[in-house]
């Protein structure tokens, strides 16, 4: 899946942009050009260096936030606050939220600093990384630059890549539970991840946020529908209040903060909606309406599960559902949140590998091809 923010000048911006560091360090060295008037560089507006004609708005992208933050961590949020303790639990998924927020919010800040610092429309989390480290205050760690880019790159390859694994296989496992459900055929997990393994791959092949923005909608409207008919459930079964412990342990503790930082984190999938948004400047208002509303969803999945289930809560919270038929269409709803979240966090990995094998096409086709059929090739594409 490739986002159509890839524009030819979009592209051409980011393949310079080793030599717009490299002007930036001269310039940051040169005293000449700190006291020199009238060679100050006006303002740079990125925005309008993206030229992008499939933009999203910031409804689609704020869709976009709360479906990746939203992932399989949600279904078990209630087994977390068993562990952590209900009111302990509820406390610090506030603060969580704010942490995971704020970060966000510091790192597209940062991001958009360097965007007028290099002239460059837009930063993936790795460039990021490089031009960060670049021109940082500490020059002695200059040189690394690269070695940081690459170490990004690989821990969000391996990240992503490991999520949208563990993302096919509880799709897999949820449509075995409906397949048990309804008909006494039975599949074996091998077929069933090759049977979703092709509208996966189809899912994967919008090349735009904004075409894709529909479905990340229809799935966040899914699952709030899925949290309202847990919370309406739970609380027709909620026991005494009181019986629930405030704390458990430390162990415990450790325990509900890798499934909370898990449900919501969102960082990894932050750059790409903010470089594909057409008023990236408002980035922040997608943020204050978007991650509220996340960690909303999560704290009532959590609250009102361990409230109503107690020491029984198991993961996902479609198990306590006492229907069998409200549990079998709540299965076949989560199964297309879950399609649609792998596709979101599937941009990431993609990205990279599309990064190393788009940079050696370049080089074979400014090296390999006669200058008049590559000078006919760029005149086309323009």
């Amino acid at each position: 899946m490739r986002l159509s923010n890839d524009s030819d000048d979009d592209i051409s911006s980011m393949c310079n942009l080793e030599f717009e560091l490299n002007q930036y360090l001269e310039k940051e060295g040169s005293t000449a050009y700190n006291v020199y008037p009238g060679v100050e560089m006006i303002d740079y507006d990125f925005t309008a260096e993206r030229q992008n004609l499939y933009s999203t708005n910031v409804l689609e992208s704020t869709a976009h936030l709360v479906k990746s933050c939203l992932g399989a961590g949600i279904l078990g949020m209630h087994e977390a606050y068993m562990y952590g303790g209900l009111w302990t639990s509820l406390g610090l998924t506030v603060v969580v939220g704010f942490l995971v927020s704020y970060s966000m919010f510091m790192l597209v800040k940062s991001a958009q600093t360097m965007y007028g610092r290099l002239r460059v429309p837009r930063l993936s989390y790795p460039d990021l990384a490089e031009v960060a480290i670049a021109t940082g205050p500490l020059k002695s760690c200059r040189r690394f630059s690269k070695a940081f880019r690459y170490l990004t790159d690989v821990f969000l390859f391996l990240n992503f890549n490991g999520t949208c694994c563990i993302f096919e296989i509880m799709i897999a496992q949820t449509l075995k539970q409906v397949l048990a459900s309804v008909t006494d055929y039975k599949l074996s997990m091998s077929i069933l991840i090759l049977i979703i393994t092709a509208p996966l791959i189809a899912l994967c092949l919008i090349r735009s946020l904004k075409y894709l923005a529909p479905f990340s909608l229809v799935a966040d409207l899914i699952i709030v529908t899925c949290v309202l008919t847990t919370m309406y459930y739970s609380i027709s079964v909620a026991a005494d209040l009181n019986k629930r412990p405030v704390w458990k342990s430390t162990h415990g503790l450790l325990r509900f903060l890798g499934i909370c930082i898990y449900s919501i984190n969102g960082i990894g999938v932050t750059l790409p909606i903010e470089n594909n948004m057409r008023r990236p400047v408002y980035f922040r208002a997608v943020l204050q309406w978007g991650m509220p509303f996340v960690v909303t969803l999560v704290m009532i999945i959590g609250f009102f599960g361990y409230w109503a289930w107690g020491e029984q809560c198991r993961s996902p919270f479609t198990v306590h559902m006492p229907s069998n038929t409200i549990l079998t269409i709540m299965q076949g709803f989560l199964t297309i949140t879950l399609g649609v979240t792998f596709a979101v966090h599937f941009w990431v990995p993609f990205r990279i590998i599309w990064h190393y094998v788009g940079r050696n096409y370049k080089n074979w086709e400014t090296s390999s091809q006669p200058s008049w059929f590559s000078f006919s090739l760029q005149s086309w594409r323009q």
